[in-house]
């Protein structure tokens, strides 16, 4: 499985894009999908409790790459483009194609890196989206301004439902602190 992820990292790396087409079409790739999203996932983490996040931080950070960021934006993209664009793929058809899109979410890793660490953190998840419309572009088989619209409508989706966890998160932590402290 590992030698395999490699191989499809490195077709990422040249910039050969049907890599997402071949995930499509993988059925033996979820656990494998699963495999690089969790570590994308880890090491994004693991940056957030390096620059101070604590331990909150990281199980904030884990949870949402892993849960929301793939999951629920696998399921949300294959939802709008069926439904609003005709598209033609099922869920685990666009999670794994999604799966290689959260890699440089790993960037999240520098976090701790004075100044930089920030940008390079945001360098991560501007390329993930960029890799997740390519990914969206081929798993549901659409034209590139269907594709687009898709990622957009499932984005902003996504993004909101995050705020709306992290500001749950947000108060239940200082609920907790305001209880026992």
């Amino acid at each position: 499985m590992f030698e395999q992820i490699i191989q499809r990292i490195t077709r990422l790396v040249k910039m050969d894009f049907t890599v997402f087409s071949d995930l499509e079409h993988d059925q033996n790739a979820n656990q494998e999908a699963m495999v690089v999203v969790g570590i994308a996932a880890l090491l994004s983490a693991i940056g957030t409790l390096l620059s101070g996040g604590g331990f909150l931080g990281f199980l904030v950070q884990l949870i949402t790459i892993f849960a929301i960021s793939w999951l629920l934006w696998s399921f949300v993209t294959m939802f709008v483009g069926t439904r609003l664009f005709a598209g033609e793929a099922d869920f685990w058809e666009v999670a794994r194609a999604l799966s290689y899109a959260m890699i440089p979410l790993a960037l999240g890793f520098l976090r701790f890196i004075p100044c930089l660490g920030s940008v390079i953190g945001l360098i991560g998840s501007l390329l993930s989206l960029v890799l997740g419309f390519l990914a969206i572009r081929e798993a549901l088989d659409l034209p590139t301004d269907k594709a687009l619209l898709t990622v957009i409508i499932g984005w902003v989706i996504v993004f909101v439902l995050q705020l709306v966890l992290l500001s749950l998160v947000g108060v239940a932590a200082f609920a907790g602190a305001a209880i026992s402290g």
